[in-house]
């Protein structure tokens, strides 16, 4: 079974979000689409027995925690919201007494379960997460890392001072922080010997960060009257957990679930339980299996597995606007959003959240409050799997733009040895074999353009133009940036196309590339790194500019 269905599912794999085609190569269509029909049904045909046996085990499990839910968790007819706080929420004792208020004002009706990411500051590199992976590679480069923990240390004490003053508490709290960090310095240690850092190592260090938070955050609720549970979610998954495998977030939310019921039930009346954003070790690492936004995807757990009636995401924004206003003056919040739209916009370029976290709350239809610490009475942005698009934008047309530079493009024209169906199944074979991760195609009978995703390494790319030169004739262009206009009444926008290119042609932007996705959520094009600032101003103004929410 598995010997048939892992080729189909790895050509799949290489297929983009969007697969695309261009104005001027409108041939496309028809053979790409074969292609794909006969790797889908090569999947259909493969279903079994066993696939609807697991199917109807997990119907059965979403059931059950259905069940339990009621009884355990949701108690005095309660609403339950998993709030999730970024590291840069909780770097100081001021902002702690700002999370503080916000927990207090949603615990009067609801049961709150929070999960924590580590302390951070305004800097990256000087929060906790940082320091942590400082100190391990410095151990490993024979120099000092003692001084990198002690800061660390310091960081937390100087938070337990100024918010606890219960000394038992504090001093309880104290022998968590130190015990924790002696941990590391004693691996660090270690690492001097071995002087190397395994992917699992890697996650043991990282995780450090998030148990440290979750017990000094416990404590602070605990001592402003609300009662808390430090809920050390590290060793929930004792072999690990690999995100590549589809249904993993199944596995996932069962044992979560039974973790976090348990807290719930033999702690008081009100308890909150505070969660570590990070689950244990990731296969291949939780940087590279999930990525640093690896708490947002525990909080989607955590809710998905609660079954919450929301997942409040805390950041240092007012939520999702018309365009990333560090770049943009006029960029607008955006009150609601489609989940279609916000995958959308996290994918291509603006920052929303980790898609995994999106795919775990929406696959649950859990809505997603996009909401600021700082500013706590903004209304932020609601992702509503609930809300229809055409409730909410059906003639509104383009809801937001978005970009993201660094982007390479590569064109392939076969030597016309090969049929095109096998042309381009060669094509994905490549992408595949040297993991090039690929955003858009634009593609003819045999000419193919793609954009490289900017986390690919050059050496990569390298490596795949030297296998496709077998194929036919290949070039790279390095230096590109995509630029997309999202939203999801483009498709009722008669002369949407038109207004788009029209808007870069004024403004003296050259398009290199064009693609749009069949749904009509997303039209993107490829221009020069350095035309992209020029190009978003140009798009937004003149879809965006004069709107009203």
């Amino acid at each position: 079974f598995f010997f048939l269905l892992f080729p189909a599912l790895l050509i799949l794999s290489c297929v983009p979000r969007a697969c695309v085609c261009s104005s001027q190569q409108r041939s496309f269509g028809l053979d790409l689409n074969s292609f794909l029909e006969m790797a889908f049904r090569a999947i259909l045909c493969l279903r079994s027995p066993q696939l609807s046996a697991l199917g109807s085990a997990s119907a059965r499990l979403h059931a059950q925690q259905r069940a339990t839910l009621s009884s355990s968790s949701r108690r005095d007819g309660k609403g339950l919201v998993v709030q999730k706080y970024g590291g840069t929420s909780l770097g100081t004792a001021e902002k702690l007494h700002k999370v503080l208020k916000i927990v207090e004002q949603f615990h009067k009706d609801n049961t709150v379960i929070a999960v924590v990411s580590a302390f951070s500051s305004e800097t990256k590199a000087e929060g906790t997460t940082s320091r942590l992976l400082a100190s391990a590679q410095n151990a490993i480069n024979q120099k000092p890392f003692n001084d990198i923990v002690d800061r660390i240390e310091d960081t937390h004490f100087d938070i337990l001072y100024k918010m606890l003053s219960n000394a038992t508490l504090r001093e309880e709290t104290k022998a968590i922080v130190s015990k924790e960090l002696n941990l590391v310095r004693s691996f660090c240690a270690s690492l001097g010997v071995i002087r190397e850092l395994s992917p699992r190592s890697h996650d043991l260090i990282i995780g450090t960060g998030e148990r440290l938070a979750a017990a000094v955050f416990a404590s602070v609720l605990r001592e402003n009257g609300i009662p808390s549970a430090y809920v050390n979610l590290s060793t929930v998954f004792a072999d690990g957990l690999d995100t590549t495998q589809p249904g993993y977030h199944h596995q996932a939310k069962a044992e979560l679930h039974k973790t976090i019921v348990k807290a719930l039930s033999e702690g008081e009346q009100g308890l909150v339980p505070v969660c570590t954003g990070y689950i244990g070790h990731i296969a291949g690492g939780i940087i590279s299996g999930v990525g640093r936004g690896y708490s947002d995807l525990t909080a989607a757990l955590v809710a998905a597995a609660m079954q919450a009636d929301a997942l409040q995401v805390w950041k240092e924004s007012d939520g999702i606007f018309t365009g990333n206003p560090t770049k943009l003056k006029d960029a607008r919040l955006l009150h609601f959003v489609t989940p279609r739209e916000a995958a959308e916009l996290t994918y291509f370029g603006n920052e929303v959240l980790h898609p995994f976290t999106m795919e775990c709350a929406i696959e649950a239809s859990i809505p997603i409050h996009i909401l600021n610490t700082f500013t706590p009475t903004s209304q932020g942005t609601v992702i509503d799997p609930h809300r229809r698009p055409e409730d909410a934008r059906e003639t509104k047309g383009v809801v937001a733009i978005a970009s993201k530079k660094g982007v390479s493009v590569i064109n392939i024209s076969s030597n016309r040895m090969l049929g095109s169906v096998t042309f381009l199944a060669k094509v994905f074979e490549l992408l595949s074999k040297h993991g090039v991760k690929v955003d858009l195609i634009s593609s003819a009978e045999t000419q193919l353009s793609l954009t490289v995703h900017e986390t690919v390494d050059k050496t990569q790319v390298n490596n795949l133009m030297l296998d496709l030169g077998a194929l036919g004739k290949c070039t790279v262009s390095h230096g590109r940036a995509i630029v997309s206009a999202i939203g999801e009444g483009m498709k009722h926008q008669v002369g949407l196309a038109t207004q788009l290119f029209s808007s870069l042609s004024d403004a003296g932007v050259n398009v290199e590339m064009i693609a749009q996705g069949a749904s009509e959520l997303n039209m993107s094009v490829v221009v020069l790194e350095e035309d992209v600032t020029r190009a978003l101003e140009t798009v937004h103004a003149k879809f965006l500019g004069s709107k009203a929410e």
